[in-house]
C-alpha cells in the first residue's frame, strides 16, 4: 500500500462535512463481509475497464453484477472488460480489489443510482477502513465522461 490510503484520510478530513472515514475490526473483501459495518445497499463499487477506447473506471452501486457488453454498448465502448490486475496498478495506482472513487487519474463513468444518497460507502485501499461519501463529491472529484443507470445493466438472479 503506498500514500493512496493517507491521501485519501486526508481528503476526508479536509472534507469532514461531506466525507468520513469508519474504521472497523472486520475486513471487507465481499458485501457479505460489508453488510457487518454498513447499509450494502448504499455500496459503490470502483471498477477499471479497457475498452478499444481507452482505459476508464465505472463507478456504480455494487450490490449487483453488471453486464459488461450491454453497459459497453450503451456508453459506445467497444470490447469493454475489466482491466488486468498490472494494468488497474499502473493507471491508478490501486491494487484490485482495493480501488475506490478518489485520486483515480482516469476518466470515469458513474451510475446515476449512487446520487440520491446523502452519503454511500466505498473502498479506501485499506480493507479496515471504508469511506462514507457524499456521492456529488465523488463526481466533483473525478472527470466523469458519462452516466449510467446501473438498474439497466445488472445481471438478473436465476431461478434454480
Amino acid at each position: 500500500m503506498d500514500d493512496r490510503y493517507e491521501r485519501i484520510v486526508r481528503f476526508a478530513a479536509e472534507h469532514a462535512n461531506r466525507a468520513r472515514i469508519i474504521e472497523h475490526k472486520t475486513a471487507i473483501v465481499d458485501l457479505a463481509s460489508a453488510a457487518t459495518v454498513f447499509d450494502v445497499t448504499r455500496a459503490a463499487a470502483t471498477y477499471v475497464v479497457e475498452t478499444k477506447e481507452g482505459v476508464f473506471a465505472v463507478i456504480a452501486l455494487a450490490s449487483g453484477h453488471l453486464r459488461w457488453r450491454a453497459l459497453g454498448r450503451a456508453l459506445g465502448l467497444r470490447q469493454l472488460h475489466l482491466a488486468s490486475p498490472d494494468v488497474v496498478k499502473d493507471r491508478t495506482g490501486y491494487d484490485v480489489g482495493t480501488v475506490g472513487p478518489l485520486f483515480l487519474g482516469i476518466p470515469a463513468y458513474m451510475d446515476r443510482r449512487l446520487l440520491p444518497y446523502d452519503m454511500i460507502y466505498c473502498g479506501t485501499e485499506d480493507a479496515h477502513h471504508t469511506l462514507a461519501i457524499d456521492p456529488q463529491l465523488i463526481v466533483e472529484q473525478n472527470d466523469v465522461v458519462g452516466w449510467f443507470d446501473g438498474g439497466e445493466f445488472t445481471q438478473r438472479a436465476q431461478a434454480m
